[in-house]
């Protein structure tokens, strides 16, 4: 989807400063409370400009708020070409997705909160191609990814190519959604560890699903109950 025909071009005459101030205003307004709630007095009243200038630059309330989450949709692939553009090893490349993902929430928190209010409400715009638009296991993207690994005996052959990314998309997905969100993570508290620890957290999920999808006698990273990456603490 090509999300910056969603904003005119009125908008990119604006100074950057001024195209900013408009983009921050609407994150943050879409990032808490959603599309349906959010309301255009309250991002014209932050960016400040009209309520007038804010449709001449996109139109309308859902133009808005597809021009913005498409930023995101830019700021997402982004951030994963970079982290996967040397990994060859196919579970080294899931770690690296979800090492990413944890990243990206870090550093663009309004953003992920943004993609979960279009997650988990109904009445958002075009929803359904939005949320493909950021899924990061793809059939697309990843079918050929795992297609490859199956030759090269990495994972099982007898799990579905379209079985094995539901599997990690799930996984990923909802682990990230645990770190944005602490009430989802059942206990795990992923939003308060140290980094350390954290990718402790990583790389058990590793373990899980190198045991699951790997043939078996390949994976003997397995480790004891209680026991972290860095041993016993």
């Amino acid at each position: 989807m090509d999300f910056t025909k969603f904003a005119q071009g009125t908008f990119a005459n604006l100074a950057e400063d001024k195209q900013q101030a408009i983009i921050r205003a609407a994150l943050f307004e879409f990032a808490s409370q959603g599309y349906q709630r959010a309301s255009c007095n309250n991002v014209v009243k932050a960016a400040a400009i009209s309520k007038g200038s804010l449709f001449q630059y996109f139109g309308s309330k859902e133009g808005l708020f597809l021009f913005v989450f498409g930023r995101f949709v830019g700021k997402v692939k982004a951030a994963v070409k970079e982290a996967t553009a040397r990994q060859e090893d196919f579970f080294a490349l899931v770690q690296a997705i979800l090492t990413a993902g944890l990243h990206f929430i870090k550093r663009y928190p309004q953003y992920f909160q943004m993609y979960l209010q279009v997650l988990f409400e109904q009445e958002v715009p075009r929803r359904r191609e939005l949320l493909a638009e950021v899924r990061l296991f793809s059939s697309d993207y990843f079918g050929p990814i795992c297609a490859r690994a199956r030759e090269q005996g990495v994972i099982r052959t007898d799990i579905g190519v379209e079985m094995v990314i539901f599997i990690l998309d799930a996984a990923i997905d909802r682990f990230l959604q645990a770190y944005a969100r602490p009430y989802l993570d059942a206990g795990l508290g992923l939003a308060s560890l140290s980094e350390a620890d954290l990718q402790d957290k990583v790389e058990e999920l590793l373990v899980v699903l190198k045991n699951g999808l790997q043939p078996p006698g390949l994976y003997s990273g397995s480790r004891g109950k209680g026991q972290g990456a860095r041993g016993e603490r």
